[in-house]
């Protein structure tokens, strides 16, 4: 007999104006990793209230944290390889001790007006010293690309009305920042004071 996952646990009783995951599943065959275009085969799984793992689909996919804190034997033993989403309201702390056995984490976007990915991110990166690849799914616009890219995601899917070949530009238009993120640790000016 297969245990379900109980889904959303961690979300909050008052209502949202938009949601903190993604609604249904995702499966574009073309993603930018490493800034450069590429084949994608990777299903994202959507959390509903009755997601089990007898429901996943074969192949690599990408599972909603609860489901992979509750069912790691079981998702380890499938075939195909297996992602690890945190939605914004969820918190990467509370993978600290599975990132050594997560080769990928998978960032959904619900709307691209919510920064938490881009905390998230950041935090998987010089916190926990991720070492893996992150990858933005959903809501995911030319815009975002360089500021996510600084935050330390180097992989996207990018929604089907997105240009790939376009939004690779957003990785060259910025030739300087100002301020620190996980590419570089100092203000600008103090930058600037080295070079002069």
């Amino acid at each position: 007999m297969t245990t379900k996952t109980q889904a959303n646990r961690s979300i909050k009783a008052r209502a949202k104006a938009t949601p903190d995951r993604i609604q249904s599943d995702i499966k574009n065959i073309k993603a930018i990793v490493n800034q450069e275009i590429v084949d994608s085969d990777i299903h994202h799984v959507a959390e509903t209230e009755d997601l089990s793992v007898a429901d996943l689909p074969s192949g690599d996919i990408s599972v909603p944290m609860n489901m992979w804190l509750d069912h790691k034997s079981e998702l380890q033993a499938r075939d195909g390889h297996v992602s690890v989403q945190i939605a914004a309201d969820e918190f990467p702390d509370d993978l600290v001790s599975e990132l050594s056995e997560i080769n990928r984490i998978v960032l959904p976007m619900v709307t691209h007006v919510d920064g938490r990915s881009y905390s998230h991110a950041y935090k998987l990166r010089k916190q926990f010293e991720f070492k893996g690849e992150i990858r933005a799914i959903g809501d995911v616009k030319y815009d975002q690309l360089g500021f996510l890219t600084r935050t330390g995601c180097n992989a996207f899917e990018l929604p089907e009305s997105e240009d790939l070949e376009v939004a690779l530009n957003a990785f060259t238009e910025m030739s300087d920042v100002y301020q620190p993120s996980t590419d570089d640790g100092r203000l600008i000016f103090s930058r600037r004071r080295t070079v002069h």
